[in-house]
């Protein structure tokens, strides 16, 4: 499989969430589903981290197909509020004034919420307002439908917020050629719907963008606990690759040392590519490795409740004293050390 941007393809792992909440609502036991994805064993508990897209979307699709689900994407993403979006996104929207404003917030830090997105404004030629964007992680077009499902309804939750719960957009067109089942076209009777299209895209009223924006609260989600920062330079010129590849293999770091074959899959390239594209940015995989287990390390050494044995473990060492090597080479100082520091400042 080949990707065609250089960022490896992450999604918010709360959107996964979304999509097991919605077979479990139907009654569908995805369980085994999801031991046979390449996903880690243990799912991130907070909205802020990100799982690799490729893993979660073979799964989505997958558990699809296998319990006959229709309109399985629309009704996941038909479950987005703001709240499932991150807090960069979300301390953005409470600067807006306007719907306007608040979209553009949004196009600007989409990549946050899906690292392959991109999200434009612009107008057609008969004077409508145009979101278009491209969310294609995979060169599997039955799989990008969930994607895109995703960027679409977070731009309808963004616009309903000040419009209301009945609006709906003139057209909604997919790169991809989803079947629109039934409960889509209760959900918007009055939309258009185009498949197969050059760029995924809403159609608005150009005069939907001069409502006032209400504002929101940020405020964490319930059960969720910060995730790791990104600076908005970087989300809002997209990721490179060694930084989407550490965030790819973040999540597995509990189950041991993630192999370079799993990360090559998780990035949808040859173990010999994967080399080569962090060759171009002066890296090799055992540096990324390492200075992800000591970003994370001293994450969880910050944290009073944790012990150091527990970051050891939750970074992948089994041996403690590895551990305190790896620390010190990075920092200059053992674990406890830095432990002590950071909880005495």
């Amino acid at each position: 499989m080949v990707i065609r941007h250089e960022p490896v393809p992450l999604v918010r792992c709360r959107y996964l969430k979304l999509f097991v909440e919605t077979f479990e609502d139907l009654g569908r036991e995805v369980s085994s589903d999801m031991s046979e994805a390449s996903l880690p064993a243990e799912l991130p508990v907070c909205n802020g981290d990100h799982l690799p897209a490729l893993p979660v979307f073979d799964f989505v699709d997958a558990a699809a197909h296998r319990h006959g689900t229709e309109d399985l994407g629309y009704l996941a993403a038909a479950r987005i509020t703001l709240d499932d979006m991150g807090s960069e996104i979300r301390r953005e929207l409470e600067k807006a004034s306007s719907v306007r404003g608040a979209l553009a917030s949004y196009c600007r830090l989409a990549s946050w919420e899906q690292s392959h997105a991109e999200c434009l404004l612009g107008n057609d030629a008969a004077g409508e307002t145009l979101i278009s964007g491209s969310t294609l992680p995979s060169t599997d077009p039955g799989k990008n439908q969930y994607s895109e499902w995703l960027l679409i309804m977070s731009l309808i939750a963004l616009i309903r917020h000040a419009a209301g719960s009945e609006w709906h957009p003139n057209e909604i067109a997919f790169q991809s050629q989803p079947p629109i089942g039934s409960k889509a076209w209760m959900a918007f009777p009055h939309t258009r719907f185009l498949v197969a299209q050059h760029e995924t895209a809403l159609k608005i009223p150009t005069r939907t963008l001069d409502l006032p924006w209400p504002g929101l609260t940020v405020r964490k989600v319930a059960g969720s606990q910060p995730g790791p920062s990104l600076p908005v330079k970087l989300a809002s010129s997209r990721w490179d690759f060694p930084n989407s590849l550490s965030s790819a293999i973040r999540p597995y770091l509990g189950d041991g040392y993630p192999s370079i074959e799993l990360a090559a899959e998780l990035a949808g390239t040859s173990v010999r590519t994967l080399q080569r594209r962090l060759s171009q940015h002066h890296m090799s995989y055992s540096d990324v490795v390492k200075r992800l287990r000591f970003e994370l390390a001293a994450e969880l050494l910050r944290d009073p409740e944790k012990t150091v044995m527990d970051a050891a473990c939750d970074v992948g060492f089994s041996d403690p004293s590895h551990f305190s090597r790896l620390f010190r080479q990075m920092s200059g100082v053992s674990p406890r050390e830095y432990r002590r520091q950071q909880l005495a400042a």
